[in-house]
C-alpha cells in the first residue's frame, strides 16, 4: 500500500508529522491482502527534501527561554464593581494581568475572568511574540492552587490580550473552604515564558 503525503515543514516547534488513519485494521489484518504475515508487517518511508523557497517569515527561537513571574494581591474583592482591573506592568514586553471580577464574554455574571495583556510598545515592527503562559489563583488554605495555561500564544497588534472570561466560577472563588478568597483578598500569579520572535516583514 502506498500513500502520498503532503509537503510538510519540520522545525524546532514541529518535529513530527504523520497520518492518523493510514489503513483500517480490518484491511490490515486480512490475510488475503498480505500486509500482516506471521504476525509481522514491514513499513517503509521515503523522504524528499524540498528546497525552501518561502521567504515571508523568519522565526527566531530561544534556546533557553526566559520566564517572567508576577504576583498580584487583589484586596477588597467585594468592592470591585468595574468591568476590568489591571495589574502593574512586569517583564520586558510590558505585560499586565487583566482581572474581570464579574467575568467576561461567556463567563459574564457567573465567573471571574483573567487574561494576559501586553501594551505592544516593545514588540519590534513586523514581528509577533510567541509565548507560553499560565495564570493562577492561589489556594491559601489547602495549597491546591487553580491554574489555566496556554502552551503557545502569538502576541502582536491588535491581538495583545489572551485569557479566559470564565477562568473560575464565582461560586468556587467565594467558597470559604476553597481558600481562594481569604479576608476578601485573592492572590493572582502569572508566569510568562518568551519562546521566540516571528519576523513577518
Amino acid at each position: 500500500m502506498h500513500v502520498d503525503g503532503k509537503v510538510r515543514r519540520f522545525h524546532a516547534m514541529k518535529t513530527a508529522w504523520g497520518i492518523t488513519k493510514f489503513i483500517d485494521l480490518k484491511t490490515f489484518s486480512d490475510p488475503m491482502r498480505g500486509y500482516l504475515i506471521d504476525n509481522t508487517c514491514v513499513f517503509g518511508a521515503e523522504v524528499f527534501v524540498v528546497k525552501n523557497t518561502f521567504t515571508g517569515v523568519n522565526f527566531t527561537m530561544k534556546k533557553e527561554p526566559p520566564t517572567y513571574s508576577y504576583t498580584w494581591r487583589v484586596s477588597k474583592f467585594s468592592t470591585l464593581h468595574d468591568e476590568r482591573y489591571e495589574s502593574e506592568y512586569f517583564g520586558c514586553y510590558n505585560w499586565k494581568v487583566m482581572l474581570y471580577p464579574n467575568g467576561a464574554l461567556e463567563g459574564r455574571g457567573n465567573s471571574i475572568g483573567l487574561s494576559l495583556y501586553s501594551d505592544g510598545s516593545n514588540i519590534p515592527a513586523n514581528s509577533k511574540l510567541l509565548v507560553g503562559f499560565k495564570l493562577l489563583i492561589k489556594d491559601r488554605i489547602n495549597g491546591k492552587h487553580f491554574e489555566l495555561k496556554r502552551v503557545r500564544a502569538l502576541f502582536y497588534p491588535p491581538n495583545l490580550n489572551f485569557g479566559w472570561g470564565d477562568f473560575m466560577s464565582l461560586a468556587k472563588l467565594k467558597d470559604p473552604s476553597q481558600g481562594f478568597l481569604v479576608d476578601d483578598t485573592c492572590v493572582v500569579e502569572a508566569e510568562v515564558t518568551f519562546l521566540g520572535l516571528l519576523l513577518t516583514g
